[in-house]
């Protein structure tokens, strides 16, 4: 539906400018092309239809019919000057082929930090070639085929005496009324222009302010919050539960879990996660909801709703901890054992101490944070434990050392070797074991006889006794170290990255003892890392596309006013990220990239265009860019609108797992509308830095040299007499 939506939109952006069904057509043709030769990328690297592939082919329906329709306006305009079609198609497309290169070559310099990487970084993979691949093959049609059917079926707008109608006149006012708008805005800019050419460092400082700003309101995550219409629930019981037990328990769970008008189907499988093979005191709920909709067989409560509702149901259930979580495409799902909430981190201890008491009062404090809940820690599954204490001055008495009491036990339950028969064909070892009925309780240790030194048979009950404790039911290690882990969920409404700032809060209260150290694992450690990548990301991007850009123009200035363009994509898309509060996520900084991709393509017209009219027609500086600016004003207007029209039904989400590809939309929608409005203005005045740097410089050597012949003057002429 978003794909189908954005050609939509695309054709209708198209239509409004060029006003005629002819070029839309042309132009809109690079689309199946584009399209048909991803997937045969696709196909050949063995890339499948899924969530991050659909998300590329629908963003590459704004940047493909870029190239299309630069090239067709550039041919347009030489028609209207008076040329024939196929020579205006023939130096139309030699004017504007380095551009659309320079332009290609820029965007897949944005794409290609993203093939290396690890983590969820790799999973961008699939997005970036199929990407790449799009534009790349555009490029190749726009240079090509475009061209050709422009100079074979492209006609004037009036040709043959036809008199526009009401519409295409409206629309063509509208036109020539936004150039002079235009015209006059680029006309003060340039009169102002070193005040224009603040604009990149101040929106930079900005972007920063609202990236914060975006983090502190709306919050963050690895990936956006979907409603897949899937969930988990863990259940986790007393640890001394039977396997009976435990499954009638959960089959009460699933009844519960199944009365909800919500719940399609329940899974449940006893231990499924425990990872040790045993059923143990877990089970795990898969549990399939109906689809989201308004009719009468719909869900029509989102997840976390169904999850709040359910949430007040079990806490009921005393003796049953049950903690429940919605299921993603990516990431967002637990750790992948049982009874544990979705964020975890660990603690570790370099000093040797116990952490079971400084990871439970941690746990406890924690459950006092209202948008913390489902609280739980690797010390929660407490067991029996029975303690053998032998009084030591007893067995001095009466002849019986630790050592004899070490070995009669391991001899009576350790299944001690103590010989081998031999057969003429085989071997059988001999195994010594005390009788069923005296390892049926933990007191029959107490009937067990041990030899004392002095050959006499005296019962352990005369020299020990059992003293029964509570113990955890497993230790975790951490390279070599004693760790704890504890889980968590969020409250409705909490990111995870607010999640993250509340945790640091309770454990810089909770003064823990000196040697523990804090480690994020699972979702948190991902996102960490994410956050990491993310900026080395952005910086290899600005730095690859820079040295793209420089080698293309042999230039060290030009690239750097090419990317005086991003900080205004970046303020754009952060404040409406700020305004619809979208969380910050990998999708959003795919977003960003892929602005970095699009918004330079409006300098680059302008630069490409004002340098060739430098070199070419002798041009000034100042008329080489105006002209340009102007020139280029149609289409880089078309462009930007084609790529929000095709960001639009993202931004607007449709469908399943629509969550995921908003903040896309939401981005990319809101950074081409600002620097559409800004960077128009900006780059001239950016662009004309070094021409006005030479003329003071000039004006500076020729102010001196002025100075330097009026001395000389002064000099020659000879004293007055006194």
């Amino acid at each position: 539906m978003a794909l189908l939506l954005s050609v939509l939109m695309v054709a209708v952006v198209m239509l409004v400018f060029l006003r005629r069904w002819r070029p839309m057509l042309i132009a809109m043709l690079s689309v199946p092309l584009s399209l048909a030769g991803a997937f045969v990328v696709m196909w050949t690297l063995g890339f499948s239809l899924n969530t991050l592939s659909l998300i590329a082919l629908v963003l590459s329906i704004g940047f493909v019919v870029d190239d299309a329709i630069v090239v067709i306006e550039n041919i347009v305009r030489h028609m209207e000057e008076g040329t024939p079609a196929l020579p205006a198609a023939l130096i139309g497309v030699d004017e504007i082929g380095f551009t659309v290169v320079s332009i290609t070559l820029s965007l897949v310099a944005v794409f290609a930090p993203m093939l290396f990487g690890n983590n969820f970084t790799a999973l961008m993979r699939e997005l970036s070639v199929t990407l790449t691949a799009a534009v790349v093959i555009s490029a190749v049609v726009s240079l090509t085929l475009t061209p050709a059917l422009c100079g074979r079926y492209l006609t004037l707008e009036h040709a043959g005496g036809s008199k526009p109608n009401r519409l295409q006149q409206a629309l063509e006012r509208f036109d020539r009324g936004l150039l002079q708008r235009y015209e006059r805005a680029l006309d003060w800019a340039m009169r102002h222009r070193r005040l224009m050419r603040w604009q990149p460092p101040i929106l930079l400082v900005l972007t920063a302010v609202l990236a914060i700003a975006v983090a502190k309101t709306a919050g963050g995550g690895i990936m956006p919050e979907e409603d897949i219409g899937m969930m988990q629930a863990d259940i986790t019981a007393e640890a001394n539960i039977s396997p009976t037990l435990l499954a009638e328990r959960a089959q009460q769970v699933a009844l519960v879990m199944q009365a909800n008008p919500a719940v399609e189907d329940v899974t449940t499988i006893l231990g499924g996660n425990s990872g040790i093979g045993a059923v143990g005191n877990n089970a795990t709920m898969f549990v399939d909801l109906k689809p989201y909709g308004h009719g009468p067989m719909d869900r029509h409560d989102r997840v976390n709703k169904v999850i709040e509702r359910l949430d007040k149901q079990y806490k009921k259930l005393s003796d049953l901890d049950i903690s429940m979580t919605p299921l993603q495409f990516i990431g967002g799902s637990n750790s992948g054992k049982a009874g544990q909430g979705q964020y975890q981190f660990q603690l570790s201890s370099s000093a040797g101490t116990s952490l079971q008491e400084p990871t439970l009062k941690l746990a406890q404090q924690m459950r006092g944070v209202k948008d913390l809940r489902d609280i739980s820690t690797s010390f929660d599954s407490i067991g029996k434990q029975q303690m053998l204490t032998v009084d030591r001055e007893a067995a001095g008495r009466l002849n019986v050392t630790m050592g004899m009491v070490d070995t009669v036990l391991y001899e009576a339950f350790g299944q001690a070797q103590v010989s081998i028969i031999y057969s003429d064909i085989n071997q059988y070892r001999v195994v010594l074991t005390a009788s069923g009925e005296r390892s049926l309780s933990p007191q029959t240790l107490l009937n067990t006889y041990v030899r004392n030194s002095k050959g006499l048979m005296i019962p352990l009950s005369a020299l020990a006794r059992i003293t029964p404790s509570i113990a955890p039911v497993g230790i975790r290690h951490f390279n070599q170290l004693e760790s704890a882990t504890i889980n968590y969920n969020l409250a409705k409404g909490v990111s995870q990255l607010q999640g993250l700032k509340l945790v640091d809060q309770v454990i810089a209260a909770a003064q823990l003892p000196a040697g523990m150290q804090k480690d994020y694992t699972g979702n948190n450690q991902q996102l960490v890392e994410a956050a990491t990548n993310a900026g080395l990301m952005l910086i290899a991007v600005i730095l690859v596309m820079y040295i793209v850009l420089g080698i293309l123009y042999e230039s060290l200035i030009h690239p750097l006013t090419i990317l005086s363009t991003l900080p205004a994509a970046g303020v754009g898309a952060y404040l409406a990220m700020l305004i619809t509060q979208t969380q910050l996520t990998i999708m959003s900084i795919i977003a960003i990239l892929m602005l970095i991709g699009i918004v330079k393509k409006n300098a680059i017209l302008m630069v490409d265009f004002a340098l060739v009219a430098e070199r070419e027609r002798g041009m000034s500086a100042p008329d080489a860019i105006r002209q340009a600016a102007l020139v280029r004003f149609r289409p880089i207007t078309m462009t930007t609108l084609v790529a929000m029209g095709a960001a639009l039904p993202l931004a607007i989400g449709f469908g399943v797992g629509a969550e995921t590809r908003q903040p896309l939309g939401i981005a990319i929608f809101g950074g081409l509308l600002v620097s559409q409005l800004l960077t128009l203005l900006s780059t001239p005045a950016i662009y004309l830095w070094q021409h006005d740097r030479r003329e003071r410089k000039a004006a500076r050597k020729q102010l001196r040299a002025e100075i330097k012949r009026q001395r000389a003057l002064q000099q020659q002429i000879p004293a007055l007499p006194k």
